[in-house]
């Protein structure tokens, strides 16, 4: 096993932890009392009790709503940075950004405030979404590449669950302002780890090469797969980077424009439209308003704001793992087709059992809990981390930073379309949510059958040429 390389995955895979963190503290802060009154969400009303405002949903919608376009535009200008500083640098960038954000979010004492520091912290989040799974992708060996890029997706559900621990840890031994402003700063711990250790971090070789800076590239390269220079199997893999990146740099620098080549946009259509199905999982739903869906089952407050969550991030964290070992085993496409028909039985059955419960039927609603456990499981093997493996090593090297760019902006922009909406989906049609992203879940399956070609076990230099002249042949393969 390459330790070298195992380690940048997980350094560089703190960029998911934090994005990871802040999915999993926002859920819970929504719940804290003083939060919500300072922000608007609920007042005290003449006796004493807390009542929620008018206004609460489109505020709590908003707060989510702005991180995510902030995260959106962050994903949308990376590739100038990617480009011309280098994916470990673009990093970094992205680090200090999420510092900024989150020092704002933990000294705000009104909304604008609130929202500017949601917004800046987005922006770093967008950029390393899109760098990070791209800067591995980069560093990795052929036959482990999926594996460690599924590691972006791992690191982002370790830090939904340390989140959740924290603000459990919070919710049950802080009360008042301190309650919130703990959960908002804890986040600058892993921010400043990673801005420290992203500096010892390798430039990617490929970067590297088509920068010109040949010698750094191989040393780097040999450092990465931890063998001699000299080492006859690196020259081969060396020389084949190489030609590619000649070829490249021969045409020139690169343009927008060329995303819309035939190859490249079919690379385009399917990175895009893979987020596109990722986000209409309903996955950030139940991560994003997870409370709130089980205390509508008729669970109690405790229960549904601190036991289930944590169960929900517990799971989330532990099934990804079984991904990651089956994304080199059976492939990214099989992954997908059958991640999206599992997701959409388990949709289908919560609907049917929070229908039958009612809340009133407790044992029913304990059915739809069940199948919901399924679905994220479902979704952590599977959609979760795959996306971002395959929009990851099916662009060309002259415009992967910029396809992986657009399809990551997919991403964040239905992320932040569901979320807005969210609030008010699960107050007009209740279980009936559960239906419509089970009937996406059909679709998405359908759509990988036909439209997925496979990369597994090919070198990112093979799978251009997958793209160039097999990609019809490719989609009919049958499933492995």
């Amino acid at each position: 096993m390459k330790v070298y390389s195992w380690l940048i995955a997980f350094a560089s895979g703190v960029g998911g932890f934090l994005f990871g963190y802040e999915i999993g503290i926002i859920n819970q802060i929504f719940t804290m009392p003083n939060f919500t009154t300072t922000f608007g969400l609920d007042y005290y009303n003449s006796q004493g009790q807390l009542s929620s405002t008018d206004d609460a949903d489109d505020i709590q919608g908003w707060i989510t709503f702005i991180f995510l376009i902030g995260c959106a535009v962050g994903a949308a200008i990376v590739s100038y940075p990617c480009d011309m500083i280098g994916r470990k640098r673009t990093i970094h960038e992205g680090s200090l950004f999420f510092i900024v954000g989150s020092i704002l979010q933990t000294s705000a004492h009104n909304i604008g405030t609130l929202y500017a520091g949601r917004f800046i912290g987005g922006l770093g989040i967008g950029q390393m979404s899109a760098v990070v799974p791209l800067y591995i992708s980069e560093t990795a060996e052929t036959e482990i590449r999926g594996r460690l890029i599924s590691i972006y997706q791992f690191m982002i559900t370790i830090g939904i669950f340390i989140a959740s621990c924290a603000n459990s840890i919070i919710l049950t031994y802080v009360t008042g302002e301190p309650e919130w402003r703990l959960a908002f700063g804890l986040q600058l711990i892993p921010a400043a780890f990673l801005v420290f250790i992203i500096a010892i971090l390798p430039f990617s070789p490929r970067w590297l090469l088509y920068k010109g800076r040949t010698d750094q590239a191989r040393t780097t390269l040999a450092k990465l797969r931890e063998v001699p220079e000299t080492d006859s199997k690196l020259q081969v893999e060396f020389d084949e980077i190489n030609r590619s990146v000649e070829e490249d740099r021969a045409i020139g620098d690169a343009k927008w424009s060329e995303l819309l080549e035939p190859s490249v946009l079919y690379r385009c259509f399917l990175g895009v439209t893979l987020q596109f199905f990722q986000q209409w999982t309903g996955i950030n739903v139940i991560l994003y308003y997870g409370s709130s869906l089980f205390a509508n089952m008729g669970f109690p407050a405790a229960d549904s704001s601190i036991a289930f969550v944590l169960a929900d991030n517990a799971i989330n964290m532990l099934a990804t793992l079984p991904g990651m070992w089956l994304v080199e085993r059976t492939g990214r496409r099989s992954l997908l087709i059958w991640g999206g028909f599992v997701m959409a039985f388990a949709h289908y059955m919560v609907c049917m059992f929070v229908g039958i419960s009612d809340n009133v039927d407790k044992p029913a609603a304990w059915g739809a809990i069940i199948f919901v456990f399924v679905f994220i499981i479902a979704f952590a093997a599977t959609w979760g981390p795959v996306v971002w493996v395959y929009q990851s090593e099916i662009f060309p090297l002259r415009v992967r930073a910029k396809g992986t760019s657009v399809s990551t902006v997919s991403n964040w922009t239905w992320n932040a379309i569901i979320s807005k909406i969210s609030p008010i989906i699960l107050k007009d049609i209740d279980f009936y949510t559960y239906l419509i992203f089970g009937s996406f879940c059909v679709a998405m399956g359908i759509f990988a059958i036909f439209a997925v070609p496979e990369t597994k076990g090919k070198s990112l230099e093979e799978i251009d040429e997958i793209f160039e002249s097999k990609v019809g042949k490719a989609a009919r393969e049958p499933v492995s």
